[in-house]
């Protein structure tokens, strides 16, 4: 992706939040863990990396602490998922789903598998890893107090 192409603009449900990033990879992570499970209501969440996030709807950002380190966002209005990020952290990938365009994406990680649904195969070449590979990096992310 080039960085002229790569500007995307994106919207909740009811349009009370928009938003424009670019995306710097082409990729997906898809997240299986049974909050996210919860939280989309069934399936994994699909999200994008984002930079040079603008907001507009702020007012209508509900926040909600949903762990010791994480943080998910919806719409207050329609409920439709946001983000997830790090507590005191920015805002670093957006629900897929928001984006009005997604051509050129292709799902590249798989996280938390240990709990993908039995109805739901692998995405094939995508990366894997389990619940507890991904609290080995968060726990190597907290100490090294990156950003």
């Amino acid at each position: 992706m080039s960085e002229t192409s790569d500007r995307r603009t994106g919207r909740c449900l009811c349009g009370a939040v928009t938003l424009s990033a670019r995306l710097p990879k082409s990729d997906i992570h898809v997240c299986h863990c049974t909050q996210c499970q919860r939280w989309t209501g069934g399936g994994p969440l699909f999200v994008v990396e984002v930079e040079d996030l603008e907001v507009s709807g702020a007012d209508q950002i509900s926040t909600y602490r949903a762990s010791d380190h994480g943080e998910r966002a919806s719409c207050a209005t329609c409920g439709s998922p946001l983000w997830w990020k790090m507590q005191g952290r920015p805002v670093r990938s957006v629900a897929l789903g928001l984006l009005d365009d997604q051509a050129g994406l292709k799902v590249g990680e798989e996280i938390f598998v240990d709990h993908r649904p039995c109805w739901l195969d692998r995405f094939d070449g995508a990366s894997q890893s389990t619940e507890a590979q991904e609290f080995e990096k968060l726990r190597a992310f907290l100490s090294k107090g990156q950003t």
